[in-house]
């Protein structure tokens, strides 16, 4: 069975790979339905991504990730459906190689999945909501140059394959329904100006 993965929403899911790894983290496991709550776990790793790229940029990047998750068991209509709610913290940090110039990116959010949709099937539209200070920008002096912070509504549209097992297969990419707060780093083109500026 493919396993949920779900993106970074925005641009974001170009560089903030950490958020993104904190998320698809999950190794589920098949548990029994009866239980409201299931798969508690923390989390904390590391890596590092050669070669890499952020706007265009040959970069080197060294990540490092931390966070809780769990999932919760859905019940009647939507029984078939695991909602996952993760605590997570990153940071990157990327070296432009060819000048030794860096910058960091930075986030702490929650991501919640609120609710499953019925479409047909197996079939459900899951709602989630991912808040908190999710981009920080921050040259290599530790000034902050760009930062989202707030709320993020999103939809996907997901076949939970009608098991016990948390997962499933994606059946569309996922769709920004609402922003609440400043997104700056929605606004690729602001974005890399910031990001060629700092190590170009």
């Amino acid at each position: 069975m493919t396993k949920r993965s779900r993106p970074v929403h925005g641009f974001r899911r170009c560089f903030a790979t950490a958020g993104a790894l904190a998320l698809v983290m999950l190794a589920w496991a098949a548990l029994p339905a009866q239980a409201q709550v299931i798969d508690r776990e923390r989390f904390e790793f590391s890596f590092n991504d050669e070669p890499s790229e952020l706007c265009g940029l040959a970069v080197l990047q060294d990540s490092e990730v931390t966070g809780t998750a769990h999932v919760r068991v859905g019940k009647g209509k939507v029984d078939s459906a695991f909602f996952a709610h993760v605590t997570f913290q990153y940071t990157d940090t990327f070296t432009n190689p060819a000048n030794g110039k860096f910058l960091t990116i930075e986030g702490h959010a929650v991501f919640q999945e609120t609710k499953a949709i019925p479409v047909e099937g197996t079939v459900f539209r899951f709602i989630d909501v991912e808040a908190g200070q999710i981009v920080v920008l921050r040259d290599s002096s530790g000034r902050v140059v760009l930062r989202d912070r707030g709320a993020i509504r999103s939809s996907i549209l997901i076949d939970t394959l009608g098991d016990d097992t948390p997962g499933g297969e994606e059946l569309e990419d996922r769709v920004t329904i609402r922003l609440a707060g400043p997104h700056p780093s929605f606004d690729e083109d602001a974005f890399c100006a910031a990001v060629e500026d700092l190590i170009g």
